[in-house]
């Protein structure tokens, strides 16, 4: 299979606004974000659904005049699961008002100048005075991927010009450049945006250019502070207290793209501070912008509305997030949860596999496997297993399985990966405080061999995931699975087959199937 283009149409449905190519301080009264919420109170809630959709929306703008402009990917063929992850995808640029009381009106695309039907149009940035537009054209190459670009267009009364493509100074050939922000000062224009250039220091970086009369000098990369070997992503520049918010899969992002800020411009910067609940999640969280009253911003995420894992994660929303200063003394948040607590509320976690991984066809009890490799393997061949499992079905009968396997892939799979790893998370900050945890492993698979053998397999999936707490961290917790150092006691139960058999015997129900899918799995539990 063509794994990069298959992981890039995964992202389409699951992380909208990064698919496209795959914005805190606070003293006696300042009204800025705090990358700490302990005194602060902080507000956040969904747009209503004159913005968002069942589709994606992000990105979204507050202009001066209540204007509102984001962006929203739409499916022009919603309910042909046959090309649910294949060509029918567009993105436009929206424009909403404002109204009292958190309503919006209803929102319509900006007109065909903007949003050209060839190009998926997408994230922009606006001048001060709102006369100029920088925006991100993408096109589609190859099987799934997406090159793009940046765009620039002037408004001449109330209309917005033909949009012109930036100079190769900024959309470098071969690479991809995208989610523009600019800065104004009194001598010059910054344009910060995201490229996968070479000369950066991950997958994507996010880099300046200083542009004096409309010329733009040669991009510079933000440097280590901000970029690391993963993805840098949406920067925002909040001028009125020079603090760039950026998104990230690094930095120690709880969620798959945490919020993060940095005080600072161009090349030099402070060090990298962490937004907290409820600014991120345990889900993608980006396109983080200040509004000019400095208390509130928008952001985009794919978090359930309600926080609640097993709520639909499908697409991204834009949520409006607004913090106030309570009076001093002021009693604001409970205790924080002791670190039992903190693994309590993720367990259970289940996590699942492919039809007889790791090691098809081995009698043994242990792999050279971890969970990582096998999941990123799973999450690889997700478009097969959707195709297969309605292969010989027809009409609404194939319909409902393939969107069963689907929504199974997208809000289990997934979502257990999430857990996984802030369970990692809160067992290295239990060992690092001296607690003791005692957790147990269940093993199980689907009935399709006999009871010792499924015991076997059992057994390796457990020890697969041994092996990736081994890993984890850099190694940090492997001394104490190996009993080296003490605190940490795990417990296996390899169960073999759950206790049900198949109808049929045939490879769409028995492999692909979604019955199958849900046996093939390790539970982990408290002790």
């Amino acid at each position: 299979m063509q794994g990069k283009s298959v992981i890039l149409k995964v992202l389409w449905i699951a992380v909208m606004v990064f698919s496209l190519w795959v914005s805190a301080r606070a003293q006696n009264g300042d009204t800025s974000v705090l990358p700490t919420t302990d005194s602060i109170i902080v507000t956040i809630k969904p747009l209503p659904s004159t913005i968002n959709s069942h589709f994606s929306e992000y990105a979204g703008k507050l202009l001066p005049d209540s204007t509102f402009l984001f962006t929203a990917m739409r499916n022009d063929a919603a309910e042909d699961v046959e090309h649910f992850f294949e060509t029918n995808w567009y993105c436009y640029l929206y424009e909403s008002k404002a109204l009292p009381d958190g309503k919006f009106a209803l929102s319509k695309p900006l007109p065909t100048a903007i949003n050209h039907p060839k190009y998926f149009n997408s994230n922009f940035c606006l001048s001060e005075d709102g006369q100029r537009m920088i925006l991100t054209r993408c096109v589609r190459i190859g099987d799934g991927d997406l090159h793009c670009e940046l765009w620039q267009t002037e408004k001449h009364g109330n209309n917005w010009q033909k949009p012109k493509k930036l100079p190769s100074s900024i959309n470098e050939n071969n690479c991809s450049t995208m989610q523009p922000c600019l800065v104004q000062t009194s001598d010059y224009e910054i344009l910060y945006f995201v490229s996968d250039r070479p000369g950066g220091y991950g997958k994507s970086d996010i880099w300046y250019s200083i542009s004096k009369n409309g010329h733009f000098q040669s991009p510079v990369n933000l440097g280590p502070i901000i970029n690391t070997e993963g993805d840098e992503v949406t920067p925002f520049y909040d001028k009125a207290h020079n603090m760039l918010y950026f998104s990230s899969d690094e930095h120690h992002s709880i969620g798959d793209f945490d919020i993060f800020c940095s005080e600072g411009a161009l090349g030099r910067w402070q060090p990298v501070k962490h937004l907290e609940k409820p600014f991120n999640s345990v889900y993608n969280d980006f396109y983080f912008s200040v509004n000019q009253d400095g208390k509130s911003a928008f952001l985009s995420s794919n978090r359930p509305y309600q926080d609640l894992v097993s709520d639909d994660t499908c697409c991204n929303d834009i949520f409006y997030v607004q913090w106030s200063y309570p009076q001093k003394d002021t009693v604001l948040l409970p205790p924080e949860p002791d670190i039992h607590e903190k693994i309590a509320s993720v367990l259970p976690i289940t996590l699942y596999f492919q039809n007889d991984y790791p090691d098809p066809k081995s009698v043994s009890d242990t792999t050279d496997k971890d969970y990582l490799e096998l999941y990123n393997t799973y999450i690889g061949e997700i478009q097969e297993y959707i195709h297969k499992s309605g292969e010989g079905l027809s009409g609404e009968e194939q319909r409902r399985a393939m969107y069963a396997v689907a929504g199974f892939m997208r809000d289990s799979v997934q979502t257990g990966y999430v857990r996984l790893q802030m369970l990692t998370k809160y067992l290295q900050e239990a060992m690092e405080n001296g607690d003791s945890v005692e957790l147990a492993i269940y093993g199980f698979a689907s009935p399709l061999h006999n009871s010792q053998y499924n015991k076997h397999l059992s057994s390796r999936r457990i020890v697969s995931l041994l092996n990736y707490l081994r890993k984890a961290d850099k190694g940090y917790l492997a001394p104490y699975l190996s009993r080296e150092k003490t605190g940490l006691n795990i417990v296996r139960y390899p169960e073999g087959a759950v206790n049900h058999s198949f109808e049929t015997d045939e490879v769409r129900e028995t492999v692909f199937g979604l019955k199958a899918a849900k046996d093939r799995r390790i539970v982990i539990t408290g002790h």
